[in-house]
C-alpha cells in the first residue's frame, strides 16, 4: 500500500490543481484535499522512519544485532510489527522487550516464530 502513497499524493494534488483553476468557488475544498494527502504522505513517512529506527536499533544492539537480518519490522502509527523467526524462546523474547523501549513504539504485535529443529 505504501508503494502508492506518492502516486496518489501527486494525482490528488493534480486533480485538486486542476478543479481550482476550472471552479474558483471549489478553491476551499481542494485545500482541504491536498491538505488530508499531506498529512497521509506525512504519517506514512513518520511509519517508515519508526520501522527503519526499531531496525536499526536492533543491529546495533550488540546481544541482538546477530538475529536483526531475520527480523521484518513494519509499523502503522506507533504499532510496531516483528516478524521473521529466531532460534529460541529466549531470543523471541529479548527482541519483543528491546523493541518496546525504543521510542516512538507504543504497541508491539510480536509474529516472531521459532526455528525448527
Amino acid at each position: 500500500m505504501f508503494r502508492y502513497v506518492p502516486v496518489l499524493v501527486t494525482t490528488m494534488l493534480a486533480v485538486g490543481s486542476m478543479n481550482a483553476a476550472a471552479n474558483p468557488s471549489t478553491v476551499r475544498s481542494s485545500s482541504f484535499v491536498s491538505s488530508s494527502a499531506t498529512a497521509f504522505a506525512a504519517s506514512t513517512v513518520a511509519q517508515d522512519d519508526i520501522a527503519a529506527k526499531v531496525k536499526a536499533a536492533l543491529k546495533a544492539d550488540a546481544d541482538l544485532g546477530a538475529q536483526a537480518d531475520a527480523v521484518t519490522v513494519t509499523a502503522a502509527g506507533n504499532i510496531v510489527t516483528i516478524e521473521g523467526t529466531v532460534p529460541s524462546v529466549q531470543i523471541r523474547a529479548r527482541v519483543a522487550e528491546f523493541v518496546m523501549k525504543i521510542d516512538g513504539v507504543g504497541k508491539l504485535v510480536n509474529k516472531l516464530k521459532l526455528a525448527k529443529k
